[in-house]
């Protein structure tokens, strides 16, 4: 005899593959929106960005648009979390690779400054646009900590480690240097992002510098 079926082998009903179907179609809709609302928000900024713009951009009714999203801020802050998640695997991925925590902490800072020049875009939507707009800018710090703690705790971990080993001074503090290497990516892309096009390789020396002076700072 066979063994018996169980749950988890049955084939899914009509039902659920319908909803699974409207499911899909929705999700489609929803990025199709969020493309044609990025072309809007990038061609208007923040200020003229309006949900009627958005409708007319995605071929959409009015009525199908506020399906979605209730306010032209949802708009924003859609926009802005999904930067962020790039940003969140872009500089994990970074750290991850790196050995030990101190070359985490370059990792950290030249990923993420290298990962927005790349698409300084998205950092305007992200970090300059979203915050004007008081409801995207809510919903976007609901999102900010929980997701670049994990790269912070892989960060820390290894610096913890590093610490154990004798590399970093007893008296480093794993968890403030993660900080400080958030704060210092910021400060370099602000630099680089008002540098005309071809001058904004200027960030790389003075990154040099804060990625060796933080490892002074942080070692024995």
């Amino acid at each position: 005899m066979g063994q018996p079926r169980t749950l988890a082998d049955a084939e899914p009903s009509p039902e659920a593959r319908r909803l699974a179907r409207k499911s899909r179609r929705q999700d489609n809709r929803r990025q199709q929106i969020l493309r044609a609302a990025r072309e809007v928000l990038l061609a208007s900024g923040p200020e003229a960005f309006t949900m009627e713009q958005v409708a007319r951009a995605a071929d959409a009714s009015k009525a199908a648009l506020y399906y979605y999203f209730q306010a032209k801020e949802e708009v924003v802050a859609a926009l802005a979390i999904e930067a962020l998640r790039r940003e969140v695997e872009a500089v994990s991925a970074a750290v991850i690779a790196a050995e030990r925590g101190i070359d985490g902490l370059a990792a950290l800072i030249r990923g993420r400054v290298e990962h927005y020049l790349a698409d300084p875009d998205a950092f305007r939507i992200l970090y300059t646009w979203a915050p004007t707009l008081g409801a995207a800018q809510r919903l976007v710090l609901a999102e900010i900590l929980p997701l670049t703690a994990v790269v912070s705790q892989s960060l820390e971990a290894k610096l913890q480690r590093d610490r154990k080993v004798g590399l970093l001074h007893p008296d480093a503090n794993p968890a403030r240097l993660a900080q400080v290497a958030w704060l210092t990516s910021h400060g370099l892309l602000s630099y680089a992002m008002n540098q005309p096009h071809p001058e904004r390789g200027a960030w790389r020396p003075l990154c040099d510098e804060a990625c060796a002076a933080l490892v002074r700072g942080a070692t024995r």
